[in-house]
């Protein structure tokens, strides 16, 4: 199998890169640094192509990467072989300087350090010529690996080629001790991740807050305005390098696209890049997955997932074929990548079953909700806008709450009681995001449609966020695609309690099209308002029922106490005088027994 040359290779006369691919055929002694005529190769091709070459070994003498770039920038990539917290990573990296010094710069230092290389070699390198050579390791204080480094140079190649190498890292490595458990587990869950973005630095706060939810350390942002992506790679092609080197000079083991990336663009990425590539979506589906705690919520992030996966497999062709070995089997067989795409499209199947026994179970519930004319309101909003502290506030539901985006994912219904003897249940349902994605959409429509079918929904915003009016429109849009643009609402300004933008809040109140109410779920402000809006848009006006009841219609008299006021209870022999104030909505079921004298 052929290894790649790394980096940008355009410009090299094809001698020199037949030479390069050579490289990786080379074996060196393994107690030795690097041979006279890898160095002397690789002095050649810089001078040459005035580009800087990088070579990384391992322990046993082989070649394992190979990378070219610009004077003064190469991405150094190497496949990690670091073999625990208290190792090294098993490599040596040797590169060139064409400009004849052979001074370790910043970037190598930080590479050094990043990637636990066992050493870090520069060539300085002119007219073809080997002049100098200076290498750093690392050395440990306390046991631990810092940003200290033991240097050595300048020397000459052959001085390097005579270096005892495996004494030097046996020293280093009896120097370092393994830390604790606990620290060492913390340290490999906390992935650091650079940021990019193709529109402003300001839409990356989100993304940031979505690392972090995910389990990953933001160390950097990029942001490139461009009005289109780039088809190739997303952003530009210098871009890229960049993000290389820094990707390289931080150490960090991802980085995450603010925007939903192709198969070919991300697969581009990964390899210019030599790291993990995550778009939005990815991110957020990783998200959901960590959170789904119920079977059905397990079911429909699982849904998500594959449906967005089937279009990014990609496979070998033929060489993965399978053979067959019968009647009907012969031939090139079916590829690995087709089987693959078989048991996605399988599981597919058999999740969508699954999801339409529980639309199913719930639009039976839904039914037996309305047989007994109980109404529904519907918390909808943004992630983190407080709806699950909302629902705590008005119902004593004990749902799980915390600073952070997605919190609760799986929905939550619960009796809110309401003056006047009404009650209503109050549903808490999935938040949403900007650019949510559409599998997220499609996999839980069978939840979603409580919003759908909701006789009021209570669009919960977080007041305090700068970008509240985005987050508004961000929510009109998912329910827009849902069918439920149209649903009477009631605008839920939350958080006030925290410090706000007045006049932007009061911009977005005489914007919206309906009623609006300012509260505190934390503190209790002002939901005895939106219980008082909730009844005028639920109940809206009574109507007063005075008659008598038989005795053997004792369900009536119990729907007028659970749903109604009773002003007059009086039994006699013959029945049941009431007086009581009931709801429209079940005054059909009372009306026939309206008599101003006994029956």
């Amino acid at each position: 199998m052929t290894k790649t040359i790394y980096g940008n290779t355009r410009g090299i006369k094809k001698v020199d890169l037949d030479l390069l691919q050579g490289i990786y055929n080379l074996v060196i002694d393994k107690n030795i640094i690097i041979s006279l005529e890898m160095a002397q190769i690789m002095a050649d091709i810089s001078c040459s192509s005035q580009r800087e070459l990088a070579v990384f070994i391992d322990r046993q003498g082989r070649v394992v990467s190979v990378g070219v770039g610009d004077a003064a920038k190469v991405q150094l990539q190497a496949q990690s072989r670091r073999r625990g917290a208290h190792r090294l990573a098993g490599l040596r990296c040797i590169h060139t300087h064409p400009s004849g010094s052979g001074q370790l710069s910043m970037v190598d230092y930080a590479a050094l350090y990043d990637m636990r290389l066992d050493v870090m070699v520069a060539l300085g390198v002119l007219d073809g010529k080997i002049k100098e050579v200076h290498f750093a390791c690392l050395e440990p204080h306390d046991g631990q690996l810092t940003k200290k480094f033991q240097n050595f140079g300048p020397m000459s190649a052959i001085q390097l080629t005579n270096f005892n190498l495996p004494t030097l890292i046996q020293d280093i490595e009896g120097l370092i001790k393994p830390p604790a458990a606990v620290n060492t587990t913390k340290a490999m869950e906390a992935e650091k991740a650079i940021l990019v973005t193709i529109v402003s630095e300001e839409t990356l706060d989100e993304l940031a807050l979505l690392a972090d939810t995910a389990g990953a350390t933001p160390v950097a942002r990029v942001a490139q305005h461009r009005n289109q992506p780039n088809t190739a790679f997303f952003i530009g092609r210098g871009k890229v390098e960049e993000l290389a080197q820094l990707r390289q000079r931080l150490g960090a083991q991802l980085v995450i696209f603010d925007s939903e990336l192709t198969p070919t663009q991300a697969r581009n990425l990964e390899n210019a890049i030599g790291c993990r590539i995550v778009d939005r979506t990815t991110l957020i589906l990783d998200i959901f997955a960590q959170r789904a705690r119920t079977k059905e919520g397990q079911l429909q992030v699982e849904l998500a997932q594959l449906h967005y996966t089937l279009p990014r497999l990609t496979g070998l062709g033929t060489v993965l074929s399978r053979l067959g070995g019968g009647i009907g089997t012969r031939g090139p067989g079916e590829t690995k990548l087709e089987t693959d795409r078989r048991h996605i499209r399988r599981r597919i199947d058999e999740l969508t079953g699954a999801l339409e026994q529980v639309r199913r179970h719930r639009s039976q519930q839904r039914q037996s909700r309305r047989e007994s004319a109980m109404s529904v309101v519907a918390l909808v909003g943004y992630t983190n806008a407080g709806k699950s502290t909302l629902l705590n506030a008005l119902t004593q539901a004990q749902a799980y709450t915390a600073n952070q985006l997605f919190a609760t994912l799986d929905p939550t219904t619960r009796r809110l009681q309401l003056t006047g003897n009404r009650e209503v249940l109050l549903t808490d349902t999935v938040g949403f995001i900007r650019n949510l994605p559409h599998h997220l959409i499609k996999a839980f429509r069978a939840t979603l449609e409580e919003v759908v079918e909701a006789d009021l929904l209570l669009h919960v915003v977080d007041a305090s966020h700068a970008e509240l009016t985005e987050q508004i429109a961000a929510v009109e849009s998912v329910l827009k695609e849902l069918g439920a643009q149209d649903k009477q609402t009631i605008m839920v300004f939350n958080k006030i309690d925290q410090p706000l933008n007045h006049q932007l809040l009061e911009q977005v109140k005489l914007s919206c099209q309906c009623q609006a109410v300012e509260l505190s779920a934390l503190t209790g402000t002002g939901l005895i308002q939106l219980k008082e809006l909730i009844i005028q848009y639920i109940f809206r006006e009574r109507r007063l029922f005075k008659g008598w009841l038989p005795y053997d219609r004792t369900d009536l008299v119990a729907l007028l106490h659970r749903h109604g006021e009773i002003y007059s209870e009086q039994y006699s022999p013959d029945g049941i005088q009431l007086e009581a104030a009931i709801d429209e909505c079940h005054w059909a079921d009372v009306a026939p027994y309206i008599k101003q004298n006994k029956p």
